[in-house]
């Protein structure tokens, strides 16, 4: 499973202006509002502010990973916002997050979940991912980046 497959157009939004991690947050889930793998988008969207106050998404290198396992979602979801100003998660690194990937994953595909997260976490390891996406144009161009180091 590769992220960008899930990834269109709608569901990137290239320059967020928002100035804390709940409207960052909101902001992205609601590209997925209305996603035929989303039965119940505010179950979806409570999961995944639940799991932020757990413990913060904000994995360093200006990346930002909001994520629920919810019955709410049928199948795999993603959506990506970058912040070109930065917005504050509290992030391990101390770093504002700057490129936020939202994702949903049914309950029952916990397998799936953990492989993606760490093959997220590897791609972010990689300076020159983010910074990719953060040159990237628009929405294309952003699922683009995402394709070509996805491979």
């Amino acid at each position: 499973m590769r992220l960008y497959e899930f990834l269109t157009d709608e569901t990137i939004l290239p320059a967020l202006q928002v100035e804390t991690k709940e409207a960052a947050i909101a902001e992205v889930a609601e590209t997925l509002r209305g996603h035929a793998s989303v039965r119940d988008f505010d179950e979806f969207l409570g999961a995944v502010f639940a799991r932020e106050m757990d413990s913060t998404t904000g994995v360093g290198h200006g990346v930002a990973i909001p994520h629920a396992r919810t019955d709410s979602v049928d199948d795999f979801v993603a959506a990506v916002g970058r912040v070109p100003d930065g917005v504050d998660f509290q992030a391990v690194d101390g770093q504002n997050v700057r490129l936020i990937i939202l994702m949903g994953i049914p309950t029952r595909k916990v397998k799936s979940y953990l492989k993606l997260l760490a093959h997220l976490s590897l791609l972010i390891k990689q300076g020159d991912f983010t910074e990719a996406v953060a040159e990237a144009p628009d929405p294309a161009a952003v699922r683009s980046v995402f394709e070509a180091f996805e491979q």
